[in-house]
Order: structure tokens, then C-alpha cells, then sequence
């Protein structure tokens, strides 16, 4: 026998919002009934699902372990709901995301995503720079930076670290000036927009306040990692984009040495998300603990 819907929907809300009142706003209905809703379910599950206090409700362990199953459940049904019933294209999910981070951390991660939910199909745009109004025209954006708005939501991706790279033929070139760590005899390439400066990683890695010379402006990491391979000069770029081509051998560590960085990546959203956002975000989270 099935537990009750209204009630597992309430048990959803009150969990994910912290309280009964608020997810009684939520769901257009009175604080008494989203407590019957919630006692009925913890009757028919001879379970306590939650610990009341004057400071709201807490999950109990039990509890804390049936919320997934009950959250992919209830998105699931609603997602599959939406193709079957819905709009047409329901099952489009619009993301624009950015292009270095899209290139080389989200495009090649895609097929797990496809593996796992075939009915949703992506509408992928490659951007540079943050929306100024985020997510009117788009389900998820994964952006360098956000605009803040009272309408979104944003939450930091990773913790990523600048590094200095250049190209193995480089390196080997100029391996003089960079032994002696004279970065003013050196060429660099400098992306538009990055807040954090040459001279802050020097001074964080405590080498010379020797800065190089910035031979070559451009829009995004991406392009900049393609003339750092073509042996244009040297370039702080940030760990998660340089990862790859690290590890490929197509770059390599010009100094030894990181920075956090302050800035970073970030995925917005519409404060109420759709199942297939939901579906979205939660795989994209599982990503990026792994990176």
C-alpha cells in the first residue's frame, strides 16, 4: 500500500523550506493542515518523521533517509506529468553557460547526463559573460560572476585556483627568465574582466613583483588557453578550466604555485525550479564534487 500523496508532498515541503508555516504558504493551505498531513504519514509509516521545537522542525534520521527517495519520486512523477500532459516542449531544458567551463568541464560530462535522463533534451548556449537579467529567457544559467536578482538564486559551483601555465615549447624557451623568476622578460596573455591581478599571485606565492608583458587581450579562458598552446606567452588561468590540457600534457606550470581564487563559477536558477531544473541541478551538484 501507497503512503498518501498530499502527505508525502508536505512532508517534501516542510523539509526542504525548515517549517510548517512556511511550507503551508507554499502549498496555499493552513499550518493544521500540513501538521494532519504530516501526522497521517507518520502513523501510517509508525515512524517519527520530525522533532518539533520552538525553532521549527528538525528531521529525524529516519526521516533524513526516506527525503530522497520522496524528493526524486514526487520530481520524477511531475517531470514525466509535464512531457505526457504538458507544453511540447517541456522537455527542453535552456542553459546558457560559459564558454571556457562549458568547453572543457560541461561538454564532456554530457553523456552521463543523457545516460541518465534521456527525456530531457538540452538547448546548450555558450556565452561570455553573465546575463544582466538571469534566467528570463533560460532554465539554468552557469555563469563567471552573477547579476544578483529578487528573482534568482545563485550558488558557487567550485573552489578553483589560479595558476600560471604556458605551452611545453615555452617553458623549454624560456627557461632562463623563469628559473630567475624575471617575468618582465616574458610575454602574457591577460582575459578581459578577471578581478584578481598578476600581482596578487606573486605576492601570494611570495615571488618577485616582476610582472610580465601583457602581449595579448582576450575575451574568455578558452581562447586564451588556445594561444597559450601556440606558445604566445604565459597566462594565470583557473584550475578547473586548465585541469585537462594539464593532465593532457598540452600545458604546463610556468612557477609552481596557486591562489585561491575569489570569484568563481555559479549556477543560477529561478527560485521556483521545474522538476527537470531540479533534475539538472542536483546531477550538476554530483559533478562537481567530483571535480
Amino acid at each position: 500500500m501507497l503512503p498518501p500523496l498530499r502527505a508525502l508532498v508536505a512532508f517534501e515541503t516542510v523539509a526542504r523550506v525548515g517549517s510548517i508555516g512556511a511550507a503551508a504558504r507554499e502549498l496555499h493551505v493552513t499550518q493544521a493542515a500540513v501538521s494532519q498531513q504530516l501526522k497521517s504519514l507518520e502513523q501510517f509509516l509508525n515512524c517519527a518523521l520530525f522533532e518539533r521545537s520552538q525553532r521549527g522542525v528538525t528531521l529525524t534520521l529516519a526521516a533524513q533517509q526516506y527525503l530522497p527517495i520522496v524528493t526524486g519520486s514526487l520530481r520524477h512523477l511531475k517531470l514525466q506529468t509535464q512531457i505526457l500532459f504538458g507544453e511540447q516542449q517541456s522537455d527542453v531544458l535552456r542553459i546558457k553557460v560559459n564558454h571556457s567551463i562549458g568547453h572543457n568541464w560541461l561538454i564532456p560530462k554530457l553523456s552521463d547526463f543523457a545516460t541518465r535522463f534521456p527525456f530531457i533534451r538540452l538547448d546548450l548556449t555558450l556565452i561570455d559573460w553573465p546575463s544582466r537579467e538571469p534566467c528570463i529567457d533560460t532554465d539554468v544559467e552557469i555563469t563567471n560572476g552573477f547579476v544578483e536578482s529578487e528573482n534568482t538564486r545563485a550558488e558557487r559551483l567550485f573552489q578553483e585556483h589560479w595558476l600560471m601555465v604556458c605551452s611545453p615549447a615555452f617553458k623549454l624557451n624560456n627557461q632562463e627568465a623563469l628559473s630567475n623568476q624575471n617575468l618582465s622578460l616574458l610575454p602574457a596573455i591577460q582575459v578581459k574582466g578577471y578581478e584578481e591581478s598578476w600581482m596578487q599571485w606573486l605576492c601570494h606565492n611570495q615571488y618577485p613583483a616582476s610582472l610580465p608583458n601583457i602581449q595579448l587581450e582576450i575575451s574568455n579562458s578558452l581562447h586564451g588557453l588556445e594561444a597559450v598552446k601556440h606558445g604566445v606567452g604565459v597566462m594565470l588561468v583557473r584550475s578547473l578550466v586548465a585541469k585537462q590540457l594539464l593532465l593532457d600534457g598540452k600545458i604546463v606550470l610556468a612557477l609552481d604555485g596557486s591562489m585561491p581564487s575569489e570569484s568563481g563559477h555559479f549556477l543560477i536558477t529561478s527560485n521556483q525550479r521545474s522538476a527537470k531544473v531540479n533534475f539538472f541541478c542536483d546531477w550538476l551538484h554530483h559533478q562537481s564534487i567530483e571535480a
